[in-house]
């Protein structure tokens, strides 16, 4: 399908989602359709069923040989120290920061505790926060998949904040998180 088909969808269904709570507010609905769609994981369903609406085409992908072991960029940290409510973790080089597996942008922007930040709903339920970044790549609320290019490092440091079923994890646990694949 084209992108412009594919943008054509994604805004048809946005103006619906904000067309039933605008009806479901003034009192027009009598339902509670809102309480449908109010979490991150109802974002990430969508996404999927918008998807096999439209069928991502995993075609294009072209098999090459290479060497099985795959490595982890944000995984081979210099050192590591907490920070507010995740870490600081500091690079030998700026590098660019891609997401760990499928997911989608749910903020991008600014903020006082991290400078300029990006943050992911990946599908399998985690909420992935980069923070003090150089530029970001994507708008929000695109989707994305491993290995796509999210952001660059400005300097050679990033905050790093994990979200799990809506728990933040321990400063303690994240060297372990961001050195497994998230196959």
């Amino acid at each position: 399908m084209k992108w412009k088909t594919k943008w054509f969808i994604a805004i048809i269904l946005a103006i619906g989602v904000f067309s039933f709570a605008k009806l479901e507010e003034i009192g027009v609905i009598n339902k509670p359709v809102t309480q449908y769609i109010t979490t991150g994981k109802d974002f990430i369903v969508m996404k999927k069923w918008v998807a096999s609406i439209i069928g991502d085409r995993e075609e294009d992908t072209i098999t090459v040989s290479a060497d099985p072991v795959e490595e982890i960029p944000i995984a081979a940290y210099e050192s590591m120290q907490p920070y507010k409510e995740g870490v600081i973790a500091s690079y030998a080089h700026a590098m660019p920061i891609t997401a760990q597996g499928d997911g989608l942008i749910v903020f991008t922007g600014f903020t006082r505790q991290s400078g300029k930040t990006i943050t992911v709903l990946y599908d399998d339920g985690d909420e992935v926060t980069y923070g003090f970044v150089g530029s970001i790549s994507k708008l929000p609320y695109s989707t994305v998949k491993k290995g796509d290019t999210l952001a660059l490092m400005n300097e050679e440091a990033i905050y790093l904040k994990v979200k799990r079923e809506g728990v933040i994890l321990e400063a303690a646990v994240l060297a372990t998180y961001f050195s497994e694949d998230k196959k």
